[in-house]
């Protein structure tokens, strides 16, 4: 595979905008070969570790270490097949520090909408995004989110629309203000730093104020809440209720900073963490485990197997790992 590979497709695998055929075809070619499979994940591993802790990656180290390990793998292979993985190599790893600083940008106008001013900005699963708006607001997205957002000249508004986590650092301007719509609710800047969780697969919508104003609108546009800082509004989706408790920084920033901080929650909830950084799907065949509780803190870093050994030390579930080349791996706990 590694002599007639496809850059270009390589790089749709790892930014996640392969379509499923391409996936198929790409996983089906690279299980032939088990060096080639080696060098995948090697390069998919500093894909993501560029995104970890808003740090650049050193791409002349990691470069280098990299070219090691495919000159000990590969001496027994002809030297223009060692050229050529190295060639791949240089192109993915410039992708890397690329995205890594700036997250990944797709605007209308990449999608026939030339002329709507709408941009889309996404963190892959297993990574976080930074953006930085013209206007000087800086959005870190954490794994699996999306963002879209638009200026609206007539209205005076920035608006935002957001499909996950996201944490905002807004330039604040009275005469145009910055609303983010997250599910139900929007959330207006009243000169402020805080943190949106609004996946559609969960129940709760949480917003964190850091420090300034903000407001909790409906969707009809009335306020629900006036936050201020160290507030944590935790809206339910299911009956519309919303309940305001104080919020732990260290809980907060902990996603940007690369950690699992997990403080009292059931396993059910920490696997769904896990599921969104890992792009792993999690069953349970025996329901009595969704209720155990943990406290402590993980790097996201640590593999998803050696979580699992440490969460399983205390609660002695057993589990097994279906293996799925084009989709999420299936993890049974039982």
């Amino acid at each position: 595979m590694a002599e007639n590979m496809d850059h270009l497709l390589l790089s749709r695998i790892l930014s996640g905008e392969a379509n499923q055929e391409e996936k198929e075809a790409f996983y089906l070619r690279l299980g032939e070969s088990k060096v080639d499979e080696e060098l995948f994940y090697e390069i998919k591993s500093l894909w993501i570790r560029s995104s970890l802790n808003n740090r650049e990656l050193d791409v002349d180290s990691s470069y280098n270490e990299f070219l090691h390990k495919i000159n000990r793998k590969a001496r027994p292979r002809k030297i223009t097949l060692v050229s050529r993985v190295m060639k791949y190599a240089a192109i993915l790893l410039l992708m890397l520090c690329i995205g890594g600083l700036t997250g990944y940008f797709y605007s209308e106008r990449n999608t026939g909408n030339a002329y709507s001013g709408i941009q889309k900005f996404s963190a892959l699963k297993g990574s976080v995004s930074i953006v930085e708006l013209t206007d000087g607001t800086k959005i870190w997205l954490n794994s699996g989110s999306q963002l879209t957002y638009r200026e609206d000249p007539k209205g005076k508004q920035r608006l935002a629309e957001l499909t996950g986590e996201a944490f905002f650092e807004v330039t604040h301007n009275e005469k145009f203000p910055f609303l983010v719509k997250a599910g139900k609710l929007t959330v207006r800047d009243l000169g402020t730093a805080f943190n949106i969780k609004a996946y559609s697969t969960d129940r709760l919508v949480e917003t964190s104020l850091v420090e300034g104003k903000a407001e909790i609108l409906n969707s009809s546009g009335g306020l629900l809440s006036l936050l201020k800082p160290g507030d944590n509004a935790i809206y339910t989706t299911d009956n519309g209720k919303i309940e305001i408790k104080p919020i732990e920084n260290n809980v907060l920033s902990a996603w940007r900073d690369g950690k699992f901080v997990i403080r009292d929650q059931r396993l059910e909830d920490i696997f769904r963490e896990l599921s969104r950084w890992y792009d792993v799907e999690f069953r349970f065949e025996n329901p009595k485990f969704k209720d155990y509780r943990y406290t402590g803190n993980i790097k996201k870093t640590t593999t998803a197997q050696h979580i699992l050994k440490m969460l399983k030390l205390t609660t002695h579930f057993n589990y097994r790992i279906i293996e799925k080349p084009a989709e999420p791996d299936v993890i049974i706990i039982y």
